[in-house]
């Protein structure tokens, strides 16, 4: 690793990306949250793992009134 301050404690998620540290704890017990680091009783996140889970739970806007104006042009 090449840098420390790119370690999250669970205070700090909440902090910078505002999971909450019940919604961090149910994820991991039920294994669908984000990739953590387990040392001992410490449980710690790398900046790098938060950010590719809210990227992969991003919803795109706008995709359905795009499919419905493609329906209306293609009924012209």
């Amino acid at each position: 690793m090449s840098n420390t301050s790119e370690i999250l404690n669970e205070r700090q998620v909440q902090e910078i990306y505002g999971l909450t540290i019940p919604y961090l704890r149910r994820a991991r017990r039920e294994r669908r949250g984000p990739k953590f680091l387990k040392v001992g009783k410490l449980v710690r996140y790398r900046k790098t793992d938060i950010e590719s889970y809210l990227s992969a739970h991003t919803v795109e806007t706008g995709g359905l009134e795009k499919t419905i104006t493609a329906r209306f042009e293609g009924q012209k």
